[in-house]
């Protein structure tokens, strides 16, 4: 593991909280290319109908490994890192969870606070827009 941690650990790692922990409050912010890397997480949170709160920043793109990318100066051009068309929604709903888009600032407080009556998973895609990220 890196010190700034590991793609794909945090949904995985909130479902193991939860169950470990299951009288606390749980939520899982992450990118949408991260999530790819364990989507799979929302099915078993809702398989148990854990009350977890993932929260997906949208991007559209891997911004961590374009930054890694520009750093190691390996190119601009790497195929793969950008996301577009993903459908976070789609996706969520088809492992059993609620999901909610987030296009506003003001949309997300009352959202996280709905998603606290939840007796299952709650996946809030929030809408970012893209920058370039920097690891230096």
């Amino acid at each position: 593991m890196t010190a700034s941690g590991g793609l794909g650990y945090a949904m995985p790692a909130a479902v193991g909280v939860k169950l470990a922990l299951p009288d606390r409050s749980v939520a899982c912010v992450v990118g949408d290319g991260s999530s790819m890397y364990s989507i799979q997480s929302l099915w078993t949170a809702a398989q148990l109908q854990l009350p977890v709160l993932f929260v997906i920043l949208r991007n559209e793109t891997y911004a961590i490994l374009k930054a890694f990318a520009r750093f190691e100066q390996v190119g601009e051009k790497i195929p793969g890192l950008d996301l577009p068309g993903l459908d976070i929604l789609q996706i969520a709903r088809g492992f059993g969870c609620e999901a909610k888009r987030i296009e506003q600032p003001q949309d997300l407080v009352p959202a996280i606070q709905q998603h606290l009556q939840a007796k299952g998973p709650t996946v809030l895609e929030v809408l970012i827009e893209q920058k370039q990220s920097s690891l230096l």
